[in-house]
């Protein structure tokens, strides 16, 4: 359990935001913490949002979609027209909001891309606001992080064939808009310029015009950036420039567009000839760290009315859904369906439990592509590694040894140029300085445990170092981006390698100097080639497939600041390589094929995907293996980007129904699937192809612990049969703009993988992965006249073997074996797990709590893991007989849990979760409970899934006995429901110990004093709890009680019965209770015994009155005393009498009926006994009736005759009857 003892104390009062990490922009620095513990968070029921109010008529770009044109190709009349229409709609709506009393003061209005606006509202005026028939829908705004990666092509066109394009073809970009969605742009870079300004796409007096048109807030900067503006700080300050800017949309705007003297030291971006618009959606406020989807649902809509081309978006949301109802994924569709190509990021967050361990193969949904990359609309990119890696670099030692080190700089100041000595010191922590004069020099550490960088920073301010250089974790990588504490001294990092020979050096000589001289050095990657680590694994949630296409993204050189270069990695660096290859494959597309709209970016989108160059997976295992098998598609889409290939392939190939060339075949029917794939010759020339596939799917690996993982690599998919045409290989020629089809069927019902206990022999593919697996494959067509022929088409394909509702929503608790990250379970209101004994082994019998309000195990709250999002999560109690029973919370879209390496909380915790053991407004009756949230996946007609976790209430205090032997002291406990967690022996107060379990003995440190007092606390699981002074000697003879009152046996005849007596015990009286109420004791000094004097009310009937006492020693007198109370009088009724009595008449006869509610009873005619019957045994109140026929002699006149009833108790029931005789 050494990871749960991470999380065995957490606060239920901490707050923080418990939903998933929102992505980076690009790749997180490490971190420096450990996995937090888990804390709380609550919510403000009142506290207002920010929301998106969508509006039910259409957005304005719809009229451009139903004439097949691009907004700004609209006359200006219809757009207009278009615009007029919308805004009308919403003054509507405002008026109807306001009319309902809502005040909702618009943030940002949109027009074009969507029909809405943003704004403030509580949660009971979004009810409201959503009512109205002007209201389509109310979503809350996605929050989105900023960029905090600082930077890091030499060149990455290389990798791309920007430069091949731009000379074989002259696609430059020249004519096209991208609009960059960022962090903000410096305009005035040197490299940001047009070669021939007069043939820019937007002049400044055409930007006028639309801002002028449409009140745009930005304006015309300058001919490479026709417009910027700053959306969230509302302001014309477009740099991203604030303390400790990361200039992440600079160094994405100059990988786009870039335009500089390479002879010089200037960078040129993929599309050179490009214009920028630079749409700012991140704060200056160094302390405000995100942005809202509303914001940049606003920089979509003014990009579109400024006539881009291509939108770059690198920023998003781990782990998205696909929600067509999104604002910000309405936005992304309804921009491609205007013919604007979406360029998106998939996310920095590799795969589910990314550095915290290999995903379990039983789990199959590793995918956290993030939102809005996650839309079908857009482009999501993947991130390969660049080649090189451009760095500054110092200069080790002098003369024939010397050597250019290449250094990657960090936050803080900069290093200063000159001659510095160097220190070992270790790790970096304090020890390692002892005995070295560090002040003035540069300290190296090497970082192979847990110090992490923010400490092995502040030790070096502390001691005086002037910088300090590092050696990063292994695990961490080459020049890692190190999570720093604003630090005041320079740093940098090395690489693995550089750092080794480093510290071999130190370590052999006496003193060892650096040289600062502003040097740079490229080196090469030593991950170049392969997919980043940090590049986010599909699919998505539906198992439709992100991403779809990879393009340099890890160590990636470009533009900053003030003329200045770095390097940043992230697919933030990849998108805009994409962005600005759309850039160029559209003016192929503009030039030979007039489509618009969403034909448009469609075909742009499939030249490329057809056109991608192969990956190979170089993962370990692979390289192990010696396989050369493809990235999974799932991780880099089609492939690496290939600019030439895409403006020279004469033709595409695509899937049928969609017309993409990527197929989502979602689930297997039966093991099998069928699709159809189109191939069409866009040119006048015959082409022919071989057509062939490729089967793959993840590789599984049994770990140490005989956990079958999955290894996030791939494996062929063997056994398995794929057909084209019927055929395993085929071959297709096709005439001048001639179209065919290929029929792709499938079948893996006998497919086989490696054996994941010896990567050697077969196995059934579905006896490795129990819950399903990827079926991952491409479809390739390569031409047959030569291999100097055509480019090469590729259409992957990803479907999933299996029930894709089988894999479990729910980590498993605590409480059972299977667990991944060992956190989930119950908790109280102070964070501790529940069914934990004193030890920290796990009990789960011994789940429990006593919601009591004694502060001590009052409430429960579920800590859970998602291994997959969560759709309609419901929160309930569910009693044993499995009825619910309370209902807690019900939420929408929960995240899983997908770790990142940290970044992200391995758990859900939170007060609204919390049960405070009420049902039905009561305390729940003690017994046993589960606390359940059941949910269900993204993916129609899945049945919910739930995770119930047994938990007691439990409200009984523990008992237990004490006895001294000698000078020990030994305790046993009892607890019959939760069980007992600790005992606590107190000497005058102070705690001198606690043990687990039922027994303990606890050894005097020293002989007691006739004034020491030690006392015992016993508590249980529940938290139930049980105190008191134990005398310091043995005591064997349990209390004398003697009751005076009531006395056995004894009917009494009001229900308040008097309880008097006394008690008297060698030892101190612990407790003294009546019926198990506490009852007060007073010392009666002149008897020399405790006495006692109270009153209880009964009810009518037989009582059992228990005393109980027990005393210091845990002796106990328990006993019962019978008691008969009777506080009702019986009932008479008297008979029918005679109406006359004649002269002649002596005697009269009627009947006398008499009732009680116990069966002893005494009637009595005058004092004369009548009739009698006893309290029968077993002892029990009987009711009783009896009648009785009573003759009586009668005279002359007035007769009276008393009947008398007398009850058990004594209670006397009295009627006269009076006869008159003439």
């Amino acid at each position: 359990m050494s990871r749960l003892k991470l999380y065995t104390n957490v606060s239920l009062a901490a707050c923080l935001a418990l939903t998933p990490g929102l992505i980076g922009l690009s790749a997180a620095p490490v971190s420096a913490e450990s996995p937090a513990k888990p804390k709380m968070v609550t919510e403000k029921k009142q506290k207002k949002v920010r929301v998106v109010v969508e509006l039910v008529g259409e957005p304005a770009i719809v009229k451009a979609e139903q004439k097949g044109k691009k907004f700004n190709e609209l006359s200006k009349s219809e757009q207009d027209g278009a615009q007029r229409l919308v805004k009308s709609e919403q003054a509507k709506a405002k008026s109807a909001i306001k009319d309902e009393g809502v005040s909702a003061t618009p943030i940002e209005e949109f027009t074009t891309v969507y029909n809405g606006f943003s704004t403030f509202l509580s949660p009971a005026d979004i009810r409201t606001v959503e009512a109205l028939p002007e209201v389509a829908s109310v979503h809350i705004v996605n929050e989105y992080d900023r960029p905090e990666v600082k930077p890091d092509m030499v060149t990455s066109n290389d990798m791309v064939q920007s430069q091949q394009t731009w000379g074989d073809y002259g696609y430059t970009g020249e004519g096209t808009i991208v609009a960059v969605i960022d962090s903000g742009i410096d305009a005035t870079h040197r490299d940001f310029k047009l070669s021939e300004q007069d043939k820019a796409e937007l002049s400044k007096s055409e930007v006028d015009t639309v801002v002028q048109t449409f009140g745009l807030p930005g304006a015309y900067i300058n001919d490479k950036v026709p417009y910027a503006y700053n959306y969230f700080d509302e302001n014309s300050d477009i740099r991203d420039d604030s303390p400790g800017a990361s200039m992440h949309g600079m160094h994405v705007s100059g990988t786009v567009a870039a335009n500089g003297d390479e002879t010089t030291g200037g960078l040129k971006g993929v599309a050179p000839e490009a214009q920028v618009l630079g749409m700012k959606v991140f704060s200056n406020d160094p302390n405000y760290a995100s942005t809202y989807g509303d914001i940049y649902i606003k920089a979509i809509d003014d990009a579109i009315k400024l006539g881009a081309d291509v939108i770059n978006m690198s920023l998003g949301s781990t782990a998205g859904f696909v929600d067509a109802e999104s604002p910000e994924q309405q936005a992304v569709q309804r921009a491609v369906d205007n013919g604007i190509f979406m360029s998106i990021s998939a996310g920095n967050s590799a795969y589910f439990g990314s550095g915290f361990d290999l995903p379990h193969a039983s789990n199959p949904d590793t995918g956290v592509v993030g939102a809005p990359s996650v839309s079908p609309a857009s482009t999501s990119v993947a991130s390969l590694e660049n080649d090189q890696i451009q760095l500054d670099a110092f200069t080790l030692g002098a003369g024939d040894d010397a050597k250019k080190i290449g250094w990657k700089k960090q936050d803080g100041p900069a290093f200063k140029q000159g001659e510095f000595e160097i220190v070992s010191v270790g790790d970096g922590q304090p020890a390692n300085y002892e005995g070295k004069d560090v002040k003035g020099k540069l300290v190296f550490a090497v970082r192979d445990g847990g110090y992490f960088y923010s400490n092995i920073q502040k030790t070096a301010e502390a001691n005086g170092a002037a910088g300090v250089i590092v050696r990063g974790a292994v695990g961490h990588g080459d020049y890692v981006s190190m999570a720093l504490d604003n630090p005041s001294l320079p740093m940098a990092s090395l690489s693995i390698k550089d750092g080794n020979d480093l510290k071999e050096r130190l370590d052999a000589a006496t003193s060892l100097s650096v040289h600062f001289k502003g040097d740079r050095i490229s080196v090469a990657n030593r991950s170049a080639g392969a997919l980043s680590a940090f590049t986010s694994w599909g699919v998505t949630p539906n198992l439709d497939f992100k991403p779809e296409l990879s393009a340099p993204g890890g160590q990636i050189f470009s533009t900053l600041n003030d003329d200045q270069y770095g390097l940043m990695s992230g697919t933030s660096m990849a998108a805009p390589h994409v962005a600005g290859g759309a850039a160029l494959v559209l003016q192929r597309v503009d030039q030979e094929f007039n489509l618009s709209g969403k034909q448009r970016v469609t075909m742009a989108k499939n030249l490329l995907l057809n056109t991608s160059k192969s990956i190979t997976d170089i993962g370990p295992y692979n390289l192990q293996l010696k396989q050369s098998l493809p990235y999974s598609p799932r991780r880099g889409g089609a492939g690496l980007m290939q600019l030439h290939a895409a403006v020279s392939s004469p033709a595409v190939a695509y899937e049928k129904d969609s017309k993409e060339a990527k197929v989502a075949l979602k689930e297997l029917d039966r093991s099998k699937a069928t699709f159809k794939i189109v191939v069409e010759n866009l040119s006048t020339k015959p082409v022919s192809y071989n057509v062939a596939s490729s089967l793959q799917t993840d590789l599984a690996v049994e770990n140490a612990d005989g956990v079958v993982q999955n290894a996030m690599e791939a494996q062929a998919l063997q056994e398995a049969i794929l057909t084209i045409n019927g055929k395993k290989t085929n071959k297709v020629n096709l005439k001048a703009k001639q179209k065919i089809e290929l029929t792709i069927k499938l079948d893996v019902s006998k497919a086989k993988v490696l054996d994941p206990q010896t990567l050697e022999g077969l196995v059934a593919a579905n006896s490795v992965f129990t819950n399903g697996y990827f079926v991952d494959g491409f479809i390739r067509l390569t031409d047959s006249t030569s291999q100097e022929g055509n480019p090469a088409l590729v259409v992957p394909f990803v479907g999933f073997e299996g029930d894709w509702g089988q894999a479990p929503i729910f980590d498993e608790t605590i409480y059972v074996d299977g667990s991944f990250y060992d956190v989930a379970g119950l908790v109280d209101q102070t964070g501790n797990y529940l069914g934990l004994n004193l030890d920290e082994s796990i009990d789960a019998d011994a789940v429990a709590f006593s919601p009591d309000a004694d502060g001590s195990k009052d409430v429960v709250a579920p800590v859970f893991s998602l291994l997959r999002n969560a759709k309609d999560i419901k929160f309930r109690i569910v009693n044993e007989n499995g009825d619910v029973v309370r209902t807690l919370r019900l939420d929408e879209e929960l995240r899983k849990n997908f770790f990142d390496g940290g970044s992200d909380n391995p758990y859900y915790y939170s007060a609204d979760y919390a049960w405070d053991g009420n049902i039905n407004g009561q305390p729940a009756p003690a017994g046993k409970y589960f606390y359940e949230i059941e949910a269900g996946i993204d993916y129609a007609k899945k049945q919910a899934q739930a995770l119930r976790i047994p938990v007691k209430v439990d409200y009984t205090d523990p008992a237990f006995n004490s006895r001294w032997n000698e000078d020990q002291l030994t305790v046993q406990a009892t607890d019959d429901f939760s069980g007992i967690y600790s005992i606590e022996y107190f000497l005058n107060g102070n705690s001198m110990g606690k043990q687990g379990g039922q027994a303990a003995t606890f050894a005097l440190e020293a002989p007691l004093s006739d004034t020491d007092e030690v006392s015992v606390r016993v508590t249980d699981q529940a938290g139930n709890s049980q105190t008191r002074i134990i005398p310091t000697t043995n005591d064997a003879n349990k209390p004398g009680v003697f009751v005076d009152a009531p006395l056995a046996l004894t009917p009494y005849n009001t229900s308040v019965i008097p309880i008097n007596g006394s008690v008297d015990d060698q030892s101190a009286i612990q407790s003294f209770t009546v019926d198990n109420i506490d009852v007060p004791l007073t010392w009666n000094a002149e008897t020399k015994r405790y006495v006692f004097n109270t009153t209880r009310t009964y009810t009518d009937g037989v009582h059992k009155v228990r005393f109980v006492a027990e005393d210091a020693a845990g002796n106990v007198t328990n006993f019962q005393r019978v008691i008969f109370v009777d506080a009702t009088p019986a009932t008479l009724s008297i008979g029918k009498l005679p109406k006359k009595i004649t002269k002649k008449q002596k005697t009269v006869s009627f009947d006398v009926t008499v009732k009680d509610n116990f069966d002893d009873l005494k009637l009595f005619l005058n004092g004369d006994l009548l009739h009698s019957q006893a309290l029968k045994e077993p002892y029990e109140m009987r009711a009783s009736s009896k009648t009785v026929s009573v003759t009586v002699p009668v005279s002359s006149g007035q007769n009276s005759f008393t009947i008398e009833a007398v009850d058990l108790a004594g209670n006397v029931t009295k009627k006269i009857v009076t006869l008159t005789k003439p």
